[in-house]
């Protein structure tokens, strides 16, 4: 297996994306275990009514911090087969992080486990998601 790709190599197909851009994610860490993704506080993600982060954006975060987790191992398009979420707490009103480890990597599809947190620690949501690491 190759090497796991460094920050350099994965930090500009991570923010060159638009939807990214406008998300406003930053790469955080990247090690030989995880990759860890932050999202800023940003108040077009909160509801007005009772101020948690909509669900649909942890999902999306979950998503795409997995994705770069696998992707990080075997550098090459992972597209998302079946995204698990499980919501613990309601995330409030501060930065993000999402931290997705690889369980498996696998001829036809990878694993990787996320979890977000808060930036106390405290997880608001879990993830799980299966990629399809097919080469073509």
């Amino acid at each position: 297996m190759a090497a796991v790709l460094t920050r350099e190599e994965i930090e500009p197909v991570l923010t060159g994306t638009k939807f990214h851009q406008f998300l406003g994610i930053r790469l955080e860490e990247v090690n030989e275990q995880s990759v860890t993704i932050r999202l800023p506080y940003n108040e077009l993600f909160y509801t007005s009514a009772d101020g948690y982060i909509h669900g649909g954006i942890l999902a999306t975060v979950i998503d795409i911090a997995g994705y770069f987790a696998v992707f990080s191992q075997l550098n090459q398009p992972v597209p998302t087969v079946d995204l698990k979420i499980d919501y613990l707490r309601p995330g409030r009103a501060g930065d993000l992080l999402f931290t997705a480890s690889v369980v498996k990597l696998g001829r036809s599809v990878s694993i990787a486990d996320i979890v977000a947190a808060d930036t106390s620690g405290k997880a608001v949501a879990i993830g799980r998601g299966l990629f399809s690491s097919k080469q073509e």
